[in-house]
């Protein structure tokens, strides 16, 4: 299994279904939609608003981080706008089990997403909840930096972790995912990959045939 996300951050905000349109014909499997709101992260990026306008532009999955302090806030309606899976931050107020909870009762995909500073071990009580676990490869709430040292290492470690335990949890990945941190990425573990200025800064069908090639490489 490969997937790759198209984070929609990096895409240009002025001429989005330009963009969307471009990323799916090149063959991208699904799009990230990051919602920030100002207080978890310092950053403000999309909100339901933006969700709704995707779900009119693209028919492939719509993979939604939210990285707010009230993730209850969001799902009922993100549910029916159609998304397809909702992921929650471990390092939420309160905790994320009430979220994971709300999300599987929508019967949507749930996640489990761990800051980098976060032991995947955190994850354990949540496996049979989740779909997925997202493990941020940069410090969450800006795009365009660099792939954090270590992320490899830790990747392998939650692989080993889900093998161990036969659990079918989805590992994916965000942050810093270039033509040269991909291949490691994936070596190491992660199926579900989120690029953004890789995927639309500047030719997004090279951007995306050259992120295909080098897991053909491997």
């Amino acid at each position: 299994m490969f997937e790759l996300c198209a984070s929609i951050l990096a895409a240009d905000p002025e001429n989005l279904a330009r963009d969307v349109q471009a990323a799916e014909t090149a063959g991208v499997d699904a799009f990230h939609i990051d919602i920030m709101d100002g207080r978890f992260v310092p950053a403000v990026s999309f909100d339901t608003r933006v969700v709704r306008a995707m779900r009119s532009m693209t028919k492939k999955p719509l993979d939604v981080h939210l990285m707010v302090d009230r993730p209850l806030n969001y799902i009922e309606e993100l549910a029916d706008l159609g998304v397809e899976s909702i992921s929650v931050h471990y390092e939420v107020p309160g905790g994320a089990e009430p979220a994971l909870k709300a999300i599987r009762a929508t019967g949507l995909k749930a996640g489990l997403v761990l800051n980098p500073e976060t032991s995947i071990n955190a994850a354990l009580p949540y496996l049979e909840q989740i779909d997925q676990l997202l493990l941020m490869t940069v410090h969450p709430g800006h795009g365009g930096q660099a792939y954090l040292s270590g992320s490899n290492e830790k990747i392998t470690a939650a692989r080993t972790m889900t093998q161990i335990l036969g659990s079918s949890v989805v590992i994916q990945v965000d942050g810093g995912i270039n033509s040269k941190t991909l291949p490691g990425a994936y070596k190491a573990g992660a199926r579900s990959i989120v690029a953004g200025s890789a995927v639309f800064c500047e030719n997004i069908q090279q951007n995306v045939s050259r992120l295909q090639s080098k897991l053909d490489l491997e």
